[in-house]
Order: structure tokens, then sequence, then C-alpha cells
């Protein structure tokens, strides 16, 4: 009577643990590339998916690049506060506006 209990057991620690495992992997890489899949065929062009940390290092070395240069007196800081979001935009319009014309 031991062994089917702990057969059982067995059973539903491994099922727990892939379907956790599953779920994972489906938050982290498999939504995010099919939405990325969804996005470029709707003509939006952009970075691609990268695990987790995302563009977070493109997103510090321009941060640091924009606060070493001087600022400049125009009224238009984004550059200065955020410039990978800044140069985001810029694309993505850019993307748009091609794409529509």
């Amino acid at each position: 009577m031991e062994l089917p209990l702990k057969s059982i057991a067995l059973t539903i620690v491994i099922v727990t643990v892939l379907t956790w495992a599953w779920r994972v992997l489906n938050w982290v890489w498999l939504r995010p590339k099919k939405l990325e899949k969804f996005l470029r065929q709707q003509g939006l062009k952009g970075n691609s998916y990268r695990l987790l940390f995302g563009d977070l290092k493109e997103n510090s070395i321009e941060l640091k690049e924009a606060k070493a240069r001087p600022l400049s007196l125009d009224d238009n800081i984004a550059i200065r506060v955020n410039p990978f979001l800044h140069k985001l935009v810029r694309i993505l319009s850019c993307g748009l506006v091609r794409h529509q014309g």
C-alpha cells in the first residue's frame, strides 16, 4: 500500500512542476514572441524581444550619453530625460509614416 501512495505523490509533484514550468515558459518567452510576431505583421518595427532585461542595457547607455552632453537651451527636454524612448518613438513614427504613405 505504501508504494502506490509514493508513486501517486510523485506523479502529482511531477505534473505540478511541469505545469508551472509551462506557465513560466509561456509568460517569459512564448507570449512575448507571439506578440512581437503579431506587431511585425501589423507593420510595426522595433527592437526584437530579449529575455527578461529587454532594452535595459541600451537604455542605460543612452541615458549616460545624454547626461554627458551639455544641456541645450531649446524646449525639447525629451532627448535629455529619456533618450531611449525618444529614439524609439522617432523610429516607430517614421516606420508608420512610411507604411501608411
